[in-house]
């Protein structure tokens, strides 16, 4: 095999794609746990009108098979380095390609878990559309008021009707004066439980059609660090192409770029295969890495 894509969400399939059509002979890994599975849909995806996530990613598998791609359905727990590549689940691959995608870090508080990717979602450009002019709820994450203020300033531009929920923390002057411009309200208690609304500690409860959260990010798995990769702020270090630090091993969508949207995933996902088929003919024509 020439390559090992290891996940199977919209960057993992498309890396898969771009390399089937290169005529590459990859095979793709994915345990079947995208990072979206809880959502209904999938929003501001080209093309891609209200889909299920399980039904992209089919759309996306059922593509790969006019190109040889080879699916297992398996989650890779280690990839050993060889004198000809490495050995990804008892397959020799030439190159490593890491699609294995973020796990969120929800905040703790009642309520939030339940609701993930239904009635609490994070992404303003991912939902914000679908409950416009409609009462929001910013709930932010202790200890991260910069992030909690910045993300209710940009759901402000989908309604006038936005209160940011700090959950204890305290802002201050310059960061209440910029949410009082953009009209958005603040209230500072703690937050007892999140449901169809927000209840706070002194029992008000304030009314939302959508509860957003702001979320902490990691590596959804080890296997670059393990490879010696080079991991920076939660994000595999990466150039323009998907190297990473160490040869032959490239790393795709979220996997190094932890603010990309679903479609910005797939895009990047899309150059560094590109890349890849390239790095694989110079070595192929005697270049080395």
């Amino acid at each position: 095999m020439d390559v090992a894509v290891i996940g199977g969400s919209v960057a993992g399939l498309q890396a898969a794609l771009t390399l089937g059509r290169a005529r590459r002979r990859v095979v793709l890994f994915d345990d079947g746990q995208p990072r979206n599975r809880t959502a209904s849909h999938v929003h501001n995806y080209l093309g891609a009108v209200d889909l299920a996530p399980g039904e992209l990613l089919a759309n996306g598998r059922r593509q790969l098979a006019a190109y040889g791609v080879d699916v297992q359905e398996s989650r890779v727990e280690d990839v050993t380095p060889d004198d000809d590549g490495f050995v990804v689940d008892g397959r020799q691959v030439r190159v490593v390609v890491l699609a294995t995608g973020l796990r969120d870090e929800l905040p703790d508080v009642p309520g939030v878990a339940d609701g993930w990717g239904q009635s609490v979602v994070a992404c303003p450009h991912c939902h914000g559309w679908e409950v416009r002019d409609q009462p929001l709820v910013q709930l932010g994450m202790r200890g991260a008021p910069d992030r909690s203020v910045a993300r209710a300033l940009l759901l402000s531009r989908w309604s006038d009707d936005v209160v940011l929920c700090t959950d204890g923390d305290v802002l201050t002057g310059t960061q209440l004066d910029r949410l009082a411009v953009a009209g958005v309200k603040v209230r500072t208690e703690r937050v007892a439980e999140v449901g169809s609304g927000v209840r706070l500690v002194n029992g008000e409860s304030l009314a939302a059609r959508r509860v957003f959260v702001v979320v902490r990010q990691h590596q959804q798995s080890d296997l670059a660090e393990r490879l010696g990769c080079q991991v920076s702020d939660g994000a595999v270090v990466a150039d323009d192409g998907g190297r990473t630090t160490v040869p032959g091993v490239y790393a795709v969508g979220t996997t190094a770029a932890p603010a990309l949207l679903a479609i910005g995933a797939a895009g990047q996902a899309s150059t560094a295969a590109v890349a890849v088929h390239g790095d694989l003919l110079e070595s192929d024509l005697g270049g080395g890495w």
